[in-house]
């Protein structure tokens, strides 16, 4: 299966709705003046667990039916809610399958590698 690029938009109810559900509550994540004046981010911070989330869905969907063997990934660098969002994921020769995050600049985010596991 060849490269696939998705747009994701991490809106500010998103991550508002993901900050509760979480328990986290750092206002980098929801607060836009504060992330902007105290914490001197250029915007909202999408979450690095979303991100994660954001990545096993895209490989489930484009692979539907596989089991997960194993699931890893790393944060780059920050995403933020102004940059328009894209998850790119691809199938490697040995078929683990590779997914990012990345902004509009195709700056890498996150990067996972999805491991499939034994047929069922």
């Amino acid at each position: 299966m060849g490269q696939r690029r998705e747009s994701v938009t991490p809106s500010t109810a998103l991550l508002f709705r993901y900050s509760a559900l979480t328990f986290n509550a750092h206002r980098i994540h929801y607060d836009l003046p504060y992330a902007v004046q105290e914490e001197n981010y250029p915007g909202l911070v999408v979450h690095g667990p979303l991100q994660a989330v954001l990545l096993m869905q895209s490989a489930r969907r484009h692979h539907p039916g596989r089991r997960v063997g194993r699931y890893a990934y790393r944060g780059v660098r920050p995403l933020f809610a102004h940059d328009r969002c894209f998850v790119s994921g691809w199938t490697t020769t040995d078929g683990h399958v590779e997914v990012v995050t990345a902004n509009n600049d195709r700056d890498v985010a996150m990067r996972a590698q999805v491991t499939w596991g034994a047929e069922r």
